[in-house]
């Protein structure tokens, strides 16, 4: 079809052939992802289902799906995990020196695939901090199978959260399928006096779409950037789809 069809179609108030293939294409989009939308609000459903009470805690305020609740859901729906790796990182600041475990690994379903990791600090609260001291335990103190532990769970509940699409959930979510904040356990970090705010030294700063750790340069540039905390490679791929 040339210019000059095109010109009479337009003024016979036709649409043009490659219009209307346009226009076909964008509502086989929109139709497949109203259907997208339906199997994930059901994935939600039946992965919330599977699991129970002692599967969650409140940490924060926030629902948290616990390692046992992410086992639960591997075999439900075929979930396979590969390639599993870690790594121990050593650091030192005016604090003194600690060190980070990150487990990496394959998780795949119904031909999707992602990477994932977990990560924990000898510097987690829950495991190195002394409430009666307001300090961090000696690092000879710290149980360093609980960080090991503490990492790999933290990457299976990232890996197959994130691979069904159930992550950042509300307890408005979990209660229309029968999970009650109320009757969860509570995970809270109690202090004794007024202490400083947690620095960044503190924290284990991670990418919000991949979980890679990243550094407080990188998280303060991505934020001004993007809104939000991305790794190096994160942040590439978001200024390509812009």
């Amino acid at each position: 079809m040339d210019n000059k069809q095109v010109m009479a179609l337009k003024e016979n108030g036709e649409k043009p052939e490659q219009d209307i293939v346009v226009q076909q294409g964008v509502e086989i989009a929109i139709a497949q992802a109203e259907k997208q939308v339906d199997i994930l609000e059901k994935v939600l459903q039946i992965a919330i289902k599977r699991t129970n009470h002692f599967d969650w805690v409140d940490q924060m305020g926030k629902p948290y799906l616990t390692a046992s609740g992410a086992e639960k859901l591997m075999p439900l729906f075929g979930i396979n995990m590969a390639n599993t790796s870690y790594d121990k990182k050593f650091s030192k600041d005016e604090k003194g020196d600690y060190y980070i475990y990150q487990y990496k690994a394959t998780f795949s379903w119904k031909g999707g695939s992602l990477e994932a990791i977990g990560a924990c600090s000898s510097r987690d609260k829950f495991f190195a901090w002394d409430s009666r001291e307001q300090s961090y335990k000696p690092l000879f103190e710290v149980d360093e199978t609980n960080i090991m532990k503490a990492a790999y769970t933290n990457m299976l509940v990232n890996g197959i959260t994130r691979l069904l699409g159930i992550r950042n959930l509300t307890w408005e979510q979990l209660k229309d399928y029968g999970i009650d904040k109320e009757r969860v356990s509570r995970v809270e970090y109690k202090s004794n006096k007024t202490t400083k705010p947690k620095t960044t030294n503190d924290t284990i700063l991670t990418c919000q779409n991949c979980d890679k750790i990243i550094t407080n340069a990188e998280k303060k540039y991505s934020e001004s950037k993007f809104g939000k905390a991305l790794c190096r490679e994160c942040q590439r791929q978001e200024s390509k789809r812009s």
